[in-house]
């Protein structure tokens, strides 16, 4: 009885060696499928312009397609960006990050749905807010390691870097410069759709 419960258990230790290894020689690999749906909303229009919204939701799936089993959590980010109307400056709206676990329960697949986001603008004479420019996934391994990304825009390794650094609320440029803080895009919006809607002197 002794006999076979330490053979039982040695089975178990090299079982485990084995995953370890082959996660180790085959490294782990994702499909990622992004959509973000959007729609505008005309609030009203006047002699200086328009005041519109903008309402975007960002839907994440990864699958692993890597055969050999993975045991370790991963680890997803999601970084919804916008830009700026009147600075023409890119800015973070929000960051999600979670951790999750392939399995055969959920078909070795993961899945989010971010919040809805609200966006408002002017545009015409008068132009503030912002709108929705792109996002960026990544996925790291238990490491730390990332093992895969995805965007709606070509986003070199040095800006992937660079925006993983960034909190959020943070505005920068182009040319990866740190300009400030995104100040809250509803208060400017506000302000100017009294202005943006004035129907004018009617003679």
């Amino acid at each position: 009885m002794k006999g076979m419960v330490k053979g039982l258990v040695c089975i178990a230790v090299l079982a485990s060696v084995a995953v370890v290894e082959a996660q180790t020689k085959f490294p782990l690999r994702v499909d990622i499928d992004v959509s973000a749906k959007s729609s505008r909303k005309s609030i009203g229009a006047g002699m200086d312009g328009e005041a519109k919204t903008e309402q975007v939701q960002v839907r994440v799936k990864v699958r692993k397609s890597s055969s050999q089993p993975w045991d370790n959590p991963v680890s997803a980010e999601l970084y919804v960006i916008g830009k700026q109307i009147h600075t023409g400056y890119y800015g973070i709206i929000d960051v999600q990050k979670g951790e999750f676990k392939f399995s055969k329960e959920n078909d070795n697949t993961f899945e989010y749905t971010s919040p809805m986001y609200t966006l408002g603008r002017t545009s015409g004479n008068i132009n503030v807010g912002g709108s929705y420019e792109t996002y960026l996934v990544v996925i790291s391994d238990h490491n730390g390691e990332v093992i895969d990304t995805r965007s709606g825009r070509h986003i070199k390794d040095k800006g992937i870097e660079f925006i993983r650094k960034l909190g959020k609320k943070t505005l920068f440029d182009r040319d990866g410069n740190v300009i400030g803080e995104l100040e809250n895009p509803g208060k400017a919006f506000k302000k100017a759709i009294p202005s943006a809607t004035d129907p004018g002197n009617e003679y």
